[in-house]
């Protein structure tokens, strides 16, 4: 029998410089959807998690896509949160870089 397990995770707020959403998560059989929400926890426009092109597999260094881009720097300087949609996944790190 196999058991469906879901969560999330939503950081407090936090405002970052840089252009990308790096994440280190193990969803072999699941999935990871990252949603960025404003400072009040609404979904942003373009970065919702059915814009997010769910992670699958076993990565270090997963670059998070929403529709096809992965650039957040209209993002940068501004008060967000980041809520992790984990479906049979283990989500260990995330880190925003430049380029």
């Amino acid at each position: 029998m196999c058991i469906s397990t879901e969560g999330s995770l939503t950081t407090k707020p936090l405002v970052f410089e840089g252009t990308k959403l790096i994440i280190n998560s193990k969803a072999p059989g699941g999935s990871v959807a990252v949603a960025v929400l404003d400072h009040t926890g609404k979904p942003i426009s373009g970065f919702t998690r059915n814009d997010c092109e769910p992670f699958q597999g076993d990565a270090i260094r997963h670059t998070v896509k929403w529709q096809g881009n992965s650039d957040i720097s209209a993002l940068s300087g501004k008060s967000v949160r980041l809520r992790s949609h984990l479906r049979n996944a283990k989500l260990y790190a995330f880190v925003v870089q430049d380029g």
